[in-house]
């Protein structure tokens, strides 16, 4: 492992959210400093919008751990819910059980609940992640939460779609501010290294150089989860060299064997700089690979038991009722892993679970899948598939 080579105490690239990682310099600054605010003085709505791997949800993490105290919090993780099953959740995590048969309606609840809660000097948040991927009618039903007196402030995290969302449903007007997180400028992504590196134990300066900063946003664009993919990549690499700090030829040759394009041609392709089976190079054009589905095939104990379509975003996986996939099962921990899937590949890593992770009978940390691979948590075994999809004549 890289961390002994470069006397690290924590890995410095992990992709779950951690808020002892949280990095507040840079274009971030501003958006965390305004979130804050709004969190501690706000009613009503609030949209946090970037593109997908920009760290939206790692910011409304932190927020939730730091308002503990002082404001009553509730999270919305999953946007595959049914409305009422958002509600329960609110509700829920608010204390208040499942509505009652003849009882006031959620709204109404929830109305209650945060204008006692104001009484006792406490505010009231809806963090609401992955917002973009919500059916129309859960997100009305947040709209209207957000707009029945006492309200809460609902923050709604999402993709730039989230905007046109509420366009449609005539939610833009209802918005106390739109907060965009930026893609990191060089000089950004050079501090955000060196504050991760910090963070993870390095007592180095720099353990990237600038030619390694240049290539990671040639590929990365500034986005911190590829930032972190390639990042993690590329210390591997740069360990196998023996170089005790991270170059320009580790970070390229990271990116080949991750088969990534340049960033760039996402502005020709419309994609995330992933092309499947693509040729790379040092310079590499853009050349797509076929489509594709990628799916989860879900046995228990040799039995089919599910199949998953792999989308963009965040899929957990886990013991726990709000886990997008969930085992049954005592050797499978609460939030025992997560999948993270951009347009092009998907990686599974593990959430600090008590019996870690096994793929193809190896222990792994963090992991690129790749088609028949088999992910083994206790009695449960996930095959990782992908599908062509053929070309329309």
């Amino acid at each position: 492992m890289y961390t002994d080579w470069f006397k690290l105490t924590r890995l410095p690239f992990r992709l779950r959210p951690d808020p002892d990682f949280l990095f507040e310099g840079g274009e971030f600054a501003p958006v965390f400093a305004a979130l804050r605010s709004a969190a501690d003085s706000g009613h009503g709505l609030l949209a946090l919008v970037g593109e997908a791997g920009t760290g939206k949800s790692t910011l409304l993490h932190t927020l939730a751990l730091e308002r503990t105290a002082s404001v009553r919090v509730a999270r919305i993780l999953q946007p595959n819910l049914t409305t009422r099953e958002m509600l329960e959740a609110i509700e829920d995590q608010f204390g208040l059980g499942a509505t009652p048969a003849g009882g006031r309606d959620p709204r109404s609840r929830i109305a209650h609940f945060v204008a006692d809660e104001r009484r006792q000097g406490r505010g009231v948040l809806v963090l609401v992640d992955e917002a973009h991927r919500l059916a129309s009618a859960a997100l009305k039903e947040l709209l209207a939460i957000a707009s029945t007196e006492p309200a809460p402030l609902v923050v709604l995290a999402g993709e730039p779609e989230l905007l046109t969302q509420l366009e449609e449903l005539d939610g833009r007007q209802q918005l106390l501010a739109t907060l965009r997180l930026p893609l990191l400028s060089l000089p950004g992504i050079e501090a955000y290294l060196a504050h991760r590196t910090k963070v993870a134990g390095s007592k180095a300066r720099g353990l990237f150089d600038r030619d390694s900063v240049t290539e990671l946003q040639r590929y990365t664009g500034g986005t911190p989860q590829l930032i972190h993919i390639l990042g993690d990549a590329a210390l591997g690499v740069a360990e196998a060299h023996n170089n005790t700090r991270v170059t320009g030829p580790d970070v390229r040759e990271a990116a080949q064997e991750l088969k990534w394009v340049e960033y760039s041609a996402r502005e020709q392709t419309g994609e995330l700089p992933i092309a499947r089976g693509a040729d790379t190079g040092r310079h590499p054009q853009a050349e797509p690979g076929p489509e594709v589905i990628a799916e989860l095939d879900v046995h228990n104990n040799g039995r089919p038991l599910t199949r998953l379509t792999l989308r963009p975003g965040r899929l957990t996986i886990g013991r726990a009722v709000d886990a997008s996939l969930r085992l049954d099962s005592r050797f499978v921990s609460r939030q025992h892993c997560q999948v993270i899937t951009t347009s092009g590949q998907s990686f599974i890593e593990d959430l600090g679970s008590t019996n870690g992770l096994l793929i193809n009978g190896r222990r792994r940390r963090l992991h690129r899948l790749l088609p028949g691979d088999q992910v083994v948590l206790g009695d449960y075994t996930l095959t990782y598939l992908e599908t062509a999809i053929p070309d329309t004549p």
